[in-house]
């Protein structure tokens, strides 16, 4: 496991220690979880990239219909 210091100003410190206890946990794991949020956001969108590449626009937008028709049908 590797350290890593992070700086801030004193505002900054008090509301991170501030959302930290309110949430009753730690400086270190509410850090984590936001690294672990910031990590998963750029992954879901490199998926999101290399899957609108090999898409097909026109089954995309066959699909959505189909949906949009179930959605009236149910509706009613």
């Amino acid at each position: 496991m590797k350290t890593i210091p992070y700086r801030c100003d004193d505002s900054r410190q008090r509301g991170s220690l501030g959302a930290a206890r309110s949430t009753g946990t730690s400086m270190q794991r509410l850090f984590d979880n936001f690294v672990t949020h910031v990590i998963t956001e750029r992954q879901a969108e490199a998926r999101f990239v290399v899957r609108e590449k090999r898409g097909n626009p026109a089954r995309g937008r066959k699909l959505l219909a189909e949906i949009r028709q179930r959605i009236v049908s149910h509706a009613k």
